[in-house]
């Protein structure tokens, strides 16, 4: 078994799309009006436009994005550029590696300087 896809229920299909598009700095494999699919190495991060009526607030789906020190700081920096909040600031604890992040949708992503 492998994981194949992380998706998100989103209200906003373009301000949702253009938001990861920004922050993942490349363009999505499949757009439409109702799926958004980004390749991360060999998993996906699709985003499926709530148009059933779900209340959305935010997701128990957190997608965890690895990182070298060096470019996790640029990546914070660019997510924030573009509308994301922090959450927890885990990397201003001794013991902790990792930052989460919440979308303008509510969504919440930890970025990670986890290597095991």
């Amino acid at each position: 078994m492998k994981l194949r896809t992380v998706y998100l229920k989103v209200s906003d299909m373009e301000k949702s799309a253009t938001f990861w598009e920004r922050l993942l700095g490349h363009e999505p494999l499949k757009r439409s009006e109702k799926w958004t699919e980004f390749m991360i190495g060999a998993n996906r991060l699709g985003l499926l436009l709530n148009d059933f009526g779900d209340e959305i607030k935010g997701s128990n789906a957190v997608p965890v994005f690895e990182f070298e020190e060096n470019s996790l700081h640029e990546f914070v920096r660019r997510a924030t550029e573009n509308g994301a909040s922090i959450v927890m600031d885990g990397l201003k604890i001794e013991s902790m590696k990792s930052i989460v992040l919440s979308t303008p949708d509510g969504h919440e992503f930890e970025l990670c300087m986890c290597h095991n």
